[in-house]
């Protein structure tokens, strides 16, 4: 069996709605392949231990991916949003995610 693995890394400032704080963060988009488990979150992010910064990493389909890519080649994304769910003092998963962008 071949597998493709597509994945996209993006460097970003992660900003809470709620306290404004904003952390240095590395963003991941990564394809599903057919060995990927099933699971229920959107993703996760994890923060870093040796710098002050946070990891956040989404499993997308194919279809999500080629999408993004075309918002961020064109210049079109306004903003990107998760929610984040209950985890521990380091990691976290996300719950959902969305994008808005310029028309």
């Amino acid at each position: 069996m071949v597998v493709e693995f597509t994945y996209l890394i993006l460097g970003a400032v992660v900003i809470s709605p709620i306290s404004k704080f904003q952390w240095p963060a590395a963003v991941c988009f990564w394809v599903r392949t057919p060995l990927t488990p099933e699971r229920v979150e959107a993703g996760l992010m994890f923060k870093s231990d040796e710098i002050p910064s946070v990891h956040v990493s989404f499993e997308v389909t194919r279809q999500q991916f080629t999408e993004t890519c075309w918002l961020f080649r064109e210049k079109l994304l306004k903003d990107f949003h998760f929610r984040i769910g209950p985890g521990t003092d380091d990691h976290w998963p996300l719950e959902s995610w969305g994008a808005s962008f310029l028309l």
